[in-house]
């Protein structure tokens, strides 16, 4: 059952799984990506370890509250780091991380464990950084370090699985057949090449998430430009005081390796586990491992 949250007059769909008396655990999802691509499996995973667990459609993604501004920019084939860095935000990423808090809010939640995957990454520091009191534990998947500038994206994001995902991207929202292809195919891309591809998995979730909300081409680039203009928040990594643990996949095509590696180093204290059979995603096969990491991580919080 969907739920919703508000952040002032932004509402955020959320819905739950677990035992409503669990450890609270909160997922928060990449880059234009409504909480179906949390699979249902992994968060049955996790519920099983005793986690009360929630995910969210971040702003402008899914059900929640979108943005339709116009904008010439967003029909662009690859995204130009530089010009999203340049270019006026919608929202910023506090507004997203606020976003997280309210639906804490909304669940009666004083604190919770937090995990963040891609540009959820972000927004699970962000919570970290602006509101530590409100986090328990955070883990990190496949995400950016600090600071989040033209030049980090540039060291960090393989360029060719960029103008890959780009592509992708732009070919979608043609009609509903056309989004629900590309995003199984974005899926297939993100995907390690040495597991085999879940291909019903994703084209039921796409199906599920065209189901509950259209699509948006422009969603991508004002989460993008939210995230590199709001350099003040999430360049304090120096303030995060929960536990942090630091997942990725080694086969990842769109952010390296490296980027885990060199948050790893920012962050005192933290732990990075990659992956080697995982790619941007979490695929099926490391279900039950990655929800034991995460167990484990958020007991060692206590």
């Amino acid at each position: 059952m969907v739920h919703t949250a508000n952040n002032g007059t932004v509402q955020l769909a959320y819905e739950t799984l677990g035992p409503p008396d669990g450890e609270p655990l909160l997922l928060v999802m990449g880059l234009d990506s409504p909480m179906q691509w949390w699979p249902d499996g992994f968060c049955a995973d996790l519920a099983e370890h005793g986690f009360h667990v929630a995910r969210f459609d971040d702003r402008d993604c899914g059900q929640s509250t979108r943005y339709h501004r116009p904008d010439r920019r967003r029909a662009l084939p690859v995204p130009d780091p530089v010009a999203i860095a340049c270019s006026k935000p919608t929202y910023t990423v506090t507004d997203m991380v606020d976003d997280a808090i309210a639906v804490l809010d909304a669940l009666d939640w004083d604190s919770a464990h937090v995990v963040g995957m891609s540009l959820g990454a972000s927004v699970a520091l962000g919570m970290a950084i602006r509101h530590p009191a409100r986090v328990r534990s955070v883990v990190s998947m496949m995400g950016l370090p600090a600071p989040l500038r033209p030049a980090t994206a540039a060291r960090y994001v393989d360029p060719v699985g960029l103008r890959r995902f780009a592509r992708l991207a732009s070919s979608a929202s043609s009609s509903h057949a056309a989004d629900v292809r590309a995003q199984v195919e974005t899926a297939r891309m993100l995907a390690s090449p040495r597991h085999r591809f879940d291909e019903e998995w994703a084209y039921t979730t796409a199906v599920a998430c065209r189901k509950a909300a259209a699509g948006d081409p422009g969603t991508a680039w004002r989460q993008l430009s939210a995230l590199f203009r709001d350099r003040g928040l999430l360049s304090h990594t120096e303030r995060i005081t929960a536990p942090l643990l630091i997942l990725h996949g080694a086969d990842d095509p769109l952010i390296k390796p490296a980027a885990s590696a060199a948050l790893a180093r920012q962050v005192h204290g933290s732990r990075c586990v990659i992956f080697p059979d995982m790619g941007h995603e979490v695929p099926r096969h490391l279900w039950t491992t990655i929800a034991d990491e995460i167990a484990a991580h958020a007991g060692s919080a206590k």
